[in-house]
């Protein structure tokens, strides 16, 4: 059974710009996810009872600088 966690790096009005971790492992190298909130919510709905509880979403402790001025 798969676990995921999806980070949430930035939040805006219409956005989520986020990390996938699938068993620990990061799955975008390329880059952050994003999202609208709506899918969003979807995905981690979908995630949630796919893995029957195995999926978490949290807000990233240490946010990378490009998202600031």
């Amino acid at each position: 059974m798969n676990e995921y966690r999806l980070i949430i790096v930035r939040e805006t009005p219409h956005h989520i710009y986020f990390n996938l971790f699938v068993n620990g492992s990061l799955s975008n190298m390329q880059g952050f996810l994003c999202l609208e909130k709506d899918a969003f919510d979807r995905l981690f709905k979908d995630l949630f009872r796919a893995s029957k509880g195995k999926c978490i979403r949290a807000f990233c402790q240490n946010p990378p600088t490009e998202f600031f001025p």
